[in-house]
C-alpha cells in the first residue's frame, strides 16, 4: 500500500497579505487565523483516508512562510483533533537539539497520541537561525560539501540520533563521546542527595552507587512505540544520505524530479540496507516529494504555479539551491535554464504532478511502475493555497485518485 503524507508549511497568509501585514511572522491574529486553518485541515485529511502530516523546523521566519519552530507542539495539538492520522516532522533539525531532551520530549507526543506519531530528522542548511540556536553544539547550517562545517554537523547529528535511538532503547544509559558524555564527568557526579532514601529503593539499578555517585541515567517516559516510534530523514537527495538511512531503518523522502535520479538513489537505500541484513523490494520502506495540482486544462495549471508554487520555489527554495533536485541527468548550467518558466520545470522535471484527475493517474501509475513506493509526501504550501481550494484539491485527489492505488489509510 502506498501511503500520503501532507508536507505543510504552516503559511501565515498569501503574498499579498504577507505584504499588507508586513512582519506578519509577529501579526498574532494572522497566526491565530493559521491554527484554525491547520485543524480544519487535518480533521479533513482524518477523514478522507490520508496516512500522515508533517511540518518542518524552521525559525525566524518574520516574512510568513514555514512558521514551524516547535513541529512537536503542533504534533501534540493537532493531534488532538484526529483519530487516524499519523503526526510527525520533516524534520526536526537535529544537531541543534540536546538529544536527550528531544528523546524525552517526542517520547511524550509519542503517548500523547497513543503511536499515531512519527519522527523526522534533518541535518538544517538555513544559516540565519541554525547558527545561532546550534552554537552551544558548535554546528552551523551547510551545504552537503564535504567542508568542515559539513564534516562537524554530519558528525553531531549522527552522535545526537545514536544517543536517542539509546535513550529511548535502552533502561539504564552510559554513553562516552566526541562532544557528549553521560554522565558528565564520565567517571561519575558525586554526591546525590537521595540515593539511599529514593533512588536505590525506587530507580533504575544501575544509576546510582553506594556511595551516592551517579553512574547512569535512566530516560523517562519509556517511547508509546517500541523500540521507538518510526523514522524519517527529510528530503534525501544524496547517495551518501540514502544509504545511511538504509543502513539505520530510516526511511527516506527524496526531494528529487527526473526518475533516472530517484532510481539511482533507491539503489543506494537499498544498498545501505543489505550491508545490514535486510533484503527490500524496489521503493519499499521509500518516500518520494511531489506536489499536486488537479486542475482542468494546462492554463489552470500555470496560473496555480504562478500562484502558489513561484513564492516558495522562486522565492525560497531555489534560493538555498533546491532547485538542483529538478537537473536532468548530463544536464549544465543553471537550472532553470534562463528563460525557462518555473512552470515548465516543475512539470517537466517531474517534481510537480498536474493536470486532470486523469492525468494525474497516468503519472503516478508511471512512477509506481518503475519504483513501488511505500510513500508519496505531497508538498503542500497551505497558506499560500486558501483554504477553500486546498480542501477542494485533498478532496479530489483522496476521492477520485486515491482509492484506484490502495492509498486510502483506515488506520489499520
Amino acid at each position: 500500500m502506498t501511503k500520503v503524507i501532507l508536507q505543510v508549511y504552516p503559511t501565515m497568509g498569501d503574498v499579498e497579505e504577507m505584504k499588507k501585514r508586513q512582519p506578519i511572522g509577529r501579526d498574532s491574529e494572522a497566526y491565530q487565523n493559521m491554527l484554525s486553518g491547520l485543524i480544519d485541515l487535518v480533521k479533513a485529511a482524518d477523514e478522507l483516508g490520508y496516512w500522515g502530516i508533517t511540518h518542518v523546523e524552521h525559525h525566524f521566519h518574520s516574512e510568513g512562510l514555514e512558521i514551524s519552530p516547535s513541529p512537536l507542539l503542533l504534533n501534540a495539538y493537532l493531534g488532538q483533533y484526529t483519530k487516524r492520522l499519523n503526526h510527525g516532522q520533516l524534520g526536526i533539525v537535529l544537531p541543534t537539539h540536546d538529544p536527550l531532551r528531544l528523546a524525552e520530549e517526542t517520547a511524550m507526543v509519542d503517548h500523547m497520541l497513543q503511536g499515531r506519531f512519527f519522527v523526522g530528522l534533518a541535518r538544517g542548511y538555513q544559516a540565519r537561525w541554525q547558527n545561532i540556536i546550534g552554537q552551544k553544539f558548535n554546528v552551523q547550517s551547510t551545504a552537503s560539501d564535504k567542508s568542515q562545517a559539513d564534516m562537524n554537523n554530519r558528525m553531531v547529528f549522527e552522535e545526537h540520533y545514536k544517543i536517542m535511538k539509546m535513550a529511548w532503547a535502552e533502561d539504564l544509559l552510559r554513553y562516552d563521546g566526541p562532544t557528549y558524555k553521560i554522565p558528565n564527568p564520565i567517571e561519575g557526579i558525586p554526591n546525590w542527595p537521595p540515593t539511599h532514601t529514593t533512588t536505590l529503593p525506587y530507580g533504575t539499578p544501575g544509576e546510582v552507587d553506594e556511595n551516592g555517585t551517579v553512574r547512569a541515567i535512566s530516560v523517562v517516559p519509556k517511547s508509546y512505540t517500541q523500540p521507538h516510534p518510526k523514522l524519517f530523514q527529510a528530503f534525501g537527495a544524496s547517495e551518501r544520505t540514502l544509504k545511511w538511512c538504509g543502513e539505520e531503518d530510516i526511511t527516506p523522502t527524496i526531494l528529487w524530479g527526473p526518475m533516472e535520479g530517484v532510481e539511482k538513489l533507491v539503489h543506494s537505500y537499498m544498498e545501505g540496507a543489505a550491508s545490514r541484513g535486510r533484503s527490500l523490494a524496489f521503493g519499499q520502506n521509500v518516500g518520494l516529494c511531489r506536489t499536486f495540482h488537479i486542475v482542468d486544462n494546462k492554463s489552470e495549471l500555470y496560473e496555480a504555479v504562478e500562484k502558489y508554487e513561484k513564492p516558495v520555489w522562486e522565492g525560497w527554495y531555489q534560493q538555498f539551491g533546491f532547485m538542483e533536485g529538478t537537473r536532468f541527468p548530463g544536464e549544465e548550467g543553471p537550472v532553470p535554464k534562463p528563460g525557462e518558466p518555473l512552470a515548465e520545470r516543475l512539470i517537466n522535471s517531474g517534481i510537480l504532478i498536474g493536470g486532470t484527475v486523469d492525468d494525474i493517474k497516468r503519472q503516478i501509475d508511471s512512477i509506481l511502475n518503475k519504483v513501488n513506493l511505500e510513500y508519496f509526501v505531497w508538498l503542500f504550501h497551505w497558506g499560500l493555497i486558501p483554504q477553500d481550494e486546498g480542501l477542494r484539491q485533498l478532496e479530489i485527489f483522496a476521492t477520485k485518485i486515491m482509492p484506484e492505488f490502495g492509498m486510502v489509510y483506515s488506520g489499520a
